[in-house]
């Protein structure tokens, strides 16, 4: 393997005999733990040494076995002594890095979340080994035994966890996440290689169209979905179905439920059309290289995107972007990123207009909507070749809702960077991982009121800073108890969890 291919891996995880005992995170960098030695766990990992083996004869490895299993017995037997339990976390830990290691072999950026989630498997031991049989091996197959069963059981507690906590689905995708990552051609492709009818294919890729336009207007995660949101796909199928030249009996009106079980046709067909069957996540891929790969560190990360769309998409953006940021007038920027930013009402943002009437508010807003929306009809017409529909004022709404929205975004990137790591990994344990203050200072060594009043701080700073860039952005000196400015409190709250994600 050349030096290149290594540098963007993750490195391999090399433990001493015996080091897993005594050692315990210290820092956790992006694509490796920084352990510690912990001097009251190694001086009794020295005891038992001179011990077990005081004339120094055994070899490492049966030492190492034997040291492990009295530990391992005299937690079963003492399970509230706390030297015993860290011992144990120490191991635990240790195994976690492993698991993770392998688990981020495909994509780095994977092995902090894996550790944090295996981390607190590893808090609590006794409940870990509670299912493993100490008597089922013989004592010189015992301790690998043991590694086995750990290594085995966090990896299959943290990848579900790990979906469900980060939306990233490399590990086990669902269907409709496959269906909402995919390109029209790769839909097309995989719907025609499992044999559908030219009429099934017409109306799933329509269906399919819809979800995509729905699910980009409305801010949540396609595996949020609600059957109100599968309804509102049907209601917009609905309205371009008779476009099809469909076949009789493929014109009736369609539900929510069906549209779903459409769409996760289509995210089995995309699973079936990229992966082969899959019997264990260890299934070795056939070779191709000198390597014996898994069928788990090989799942794509990221389907292959369709070109000439993503460069409209790019390009609409762009306009977009322009268009709002040369308005010429100073004010028009304050009154769109009030009413679609922070979705003010046309009375509150009169108040930050020191007390202008919401008929003035209101009058503003539709002459400025209306230059907008024909500026953006022309650059439709000139470029995709569409006459727009006739719902093109909400449309438009839905741009700028989503243009303003990734503004604020932008704003919580650029202050989540500049916090410190440990601020930040409060965060996303309180947010992210939704542990209890009292969880968070388990692991930080901390009082549950310190990390409570630590988090407080942490969320008035943030909120702050948010404060202070959005009144830059849009020069406007916001009301210090007006609606705007409790708005970006609750926007703070919402968004962490979702910026987070991204550290």
């Amino acid at each position: 393997m050349n030096e290149s291919k290594w540098s963007n891996r993750v490195a391999p995880v090399t433990v001493m005999p015996l080091e897993c005992f005594y050692t315990l995170p210290d820092r956790l960098e992006e694509h490796r733990i920084i352990w510690r030695i912990e001097p009251r766990l190694r001086d009794r990992i020295n005891e038992l040494c001179q011990k077990i083996d005081p004339l120094a004869e055994l070899d490492e490895k049966i030492l190492t076995s034997r040291i492990a299993r009295y530990l391992f017995e005299m937690l079963q037997q003492h399970p509230e002594h706390e030297l015993l339990q860290s011992h144990w976390i120490a191991f635990l830990e240790r195994r976690c890095e492993k698991v993770a290691t392998r688990l981020a072999h495909f994509n780095p950026s994977y092995f902090r979340d894996l550790v944090l989630i295996g981390a607190e498997l590893a808090n609590h031991p006794v409940n870990f080994f509670e299912n493993f049989d100490s008597q089922r091996s013989q004592f010189e197959y015992w301790y690998p035994t043991l590694k086995r069963f750990v290594d085995a059981k966090i990896k299959y507690l943290i990848i579900p966890k790990f979906r469900e906590l980060t939306g990233i689905d490399t590990l086990g995708r669902t269907p409709l996440g496959l269906a909402a990552r995919s390109t029209r051609k790769q839909v097309k492709e995989a719907l025609h290689y499992l044999g559908y009818t030219q009429a099934e294919l017409s109306k799933y890729l329509l269906a399919w169209q819809c979800f995509q336009e729905i699910r980009h207007s409305i801010k949540l995660g396609v595996n949020q979905f609600k059957i109100e949101h599968f309804q509102n796909v049907a209601k917009r199928y609905c309205e371009f179905r008779d476009q099809l030249a469909l076949p009789e009996g493929h014109n009736r009106d369609i539900n929510g439920e069906e549209i779903k079980t459409w769409l996760e046709n289509i995210g089995i067909a995309i699973r079936k059309l990229l992966d082969p069957p899959l019997d264990s996540l260890d299934t070795s891929l056939p070779a191709t290289t000198d390597e014996n790969t898994s069928l788990l560190e090989n799942i794509p990360g990221q389907l292959k995107e369709d070109e000439e769309m993503q460069q409209t998409v790019v390009a609409f953006r762009d306009f977009i972007a322009h268009l709002l940021e040369g308005l010429p007038e100073t004010q028009e920027k304050q009154l769109l990123f009030l009413r679609y930013g922070l979705e003010l009402k046309q009375s509150q943002m009169g108040k930050e207009f020191r007390g202008q009437a919401q008929y003035q508010i209101s009058r503003l807003l539709q002459r400025l909507n209306q230059r907008i929306l024909t500026q953006i009809l022309n650059w439709v017409k000139q470029h995709l070749e569409l006459e727009p529909s006739s719902e093109c004022l909400k449309e438009i709404e839905v741009v700028l809702y989503q243009y303003y929205s990734d503004q604020i975004d932008v704003f919580f990137e650029k202050t989540i960077q500049v916090l410190g790591t440990q601020s930040r990994e409060v965060l996303k344990l309180f947010y992210i991982f939704q542990l209890k203050p009292s969880g968070i200072g388990t692991r930080l060594h901390k009082s549950e009121a310190e990390v409570k009043e630590l988090l407080e701080v942490i969320k008035q700073w943030v909120c702050s800073s948010i404060t202070e860039k959005i009144k830059a952005e849009i020069q406007l000196e916001l009301q210090s108890q007006g609606a705007a400015q409790k708005r970006i409190t609750t926007v703070t709250e919402t968004r962490l969890e979702t910026i987070l994600q991204l550290y």
